[in-house]
């Protein structure tokens, strides 16, 4: 468990609704102890979940959002407010084991610092082993005065439904693409790429913009190049998975989402192939495994799914 270290958030322009929301739950006071934000990643539900929690630690919040001036903001800016804490995947683990919510479980037990909230920020939620999510039952159970606990969740489903049902739970969507556009176009001077890269994050802003401040735009294409090749019969799977296993894994299988999803919108042929929709079902839980952190061999995996693409694809 660590402090949170970031300068102070702000929500950004298409959460503008839910923010209201917030603002209507604070100012009749009934906030609720357990927010899970769920939604597809890359859409800013980390952001939302900050600028909420330090809008609930700062000592003179008046118009909306955290002052940044305060004695509550000015620790926040530093990343050292003993009120605030966040809980995420451990570096070198794929889990949040039990130990981390039983520090957390002491931390909130106790009065705050500060005198006002104490907030926690689990992300993401579903990372939560077995016994750390019965281990967060108590806490969501019998909530201590003043505390606020924020899940954030990419894959819901993956949390337990008693958790679930101890939260308000806020579900966030990806903006329309006018809105995307317009929020990319502010931060890159190069504006070549970015309907492009809206389109393979299937118009997640964030992600999208992960893609055009990397090199993910030239890895992506050149994959559907790999996967173009091999249903052409051009490139053999073997290859392919040599290839494709040098990918990011589960960026690779969202990537393979994707391209399958635009495809079968453009392509009627494919709309007409139920192999196809069958294929996309064994992506989809290929990529529930690796997102719950199973580990498989990545080069015999891209071998199966590349030679059952060959094969679900229309021959040359």
């Amino acid at each position: 468990m660590t402090e949170i270290t970031n300068t102070l958030s702000l929500p950004l322009p298409w959460q503008e609704s839910i923010w209201s929301e917030f603002s209507q739950y604070i100012h009749t006071d009934r906030l609720p102890h357990a927010i899970l934000l769920s939604g597809p990643s890359g859409i800013g539900k980390g952001r939302l979940a900050i600028a909420l929690a330090e809008r609930l630690l700062c000592g003179s919040e008046s118009h909306g959002y955290a002052c940044g001036i305060c004695k509550s903001c000015t620790l926040l800016n530093a990343g050292s407010h003993p009120d605030l804490f966040s809980i995420s995947i451990p570096e070198k683990s794929k889990n949040i084991s039990i130990d981390e919510i039983r520090k957390l479980s002491s931390v909130i037990s106790k009065t705050a610092q500060q005198g006002g909230r104490k907030v926690a920020v689990i992300n993401p939620a579903e990372a939560l082993n077995i016994n750390a999510s019965n281990a967060l039952l108590k806490s969501l159970e019998e909530p201590q005065g003043k505390t606020v606990l924020i899940l954030v969740a990419h894959r819901p489903t993956l949390l337990s439904a008693t958790i679930r049902s101890r939260c308000q739970i806020i579900p966030l969507t990806p903006p329309s693409c006018e809105l995307a556009t317009s929020w990319l176009n502010s931060l890159m001077t190069d504006q070549t790429n970015i309907d492009k890269a809206l389109e393979i994050s299937d118009g997640r802003p964030l992600l999208a913009l992960d893609y055009l401040r990397s090199d993910s735009l030239r890895d992506q294409k050149h994959f559907e190049e790999v996967i173009s090749a091999v249903r052409t019969g051009d490139l053999s799977f073997i290859d392919a998975a040599q290839q494709c296993a040098k990918l990011d894994i589960g960026t690779a299988l969202e990537w393979f989402i994707s391209y399958l999803h635009r495809s079968v919108i453009k392509d009627k042929r494919m709309r007409s192939n139920q192999n196809i929709y069958l294929f996309l079902d064994r992506l989809n839980y290929m990529h529930s495994l690796i997102v719950s952190g199973s580990n498989v061999n990545q080069q015999l995996m891209w071998e199966e799914l590349l030679m059952s693409w060959r094969q679900t694809y229309f021959s040359k």
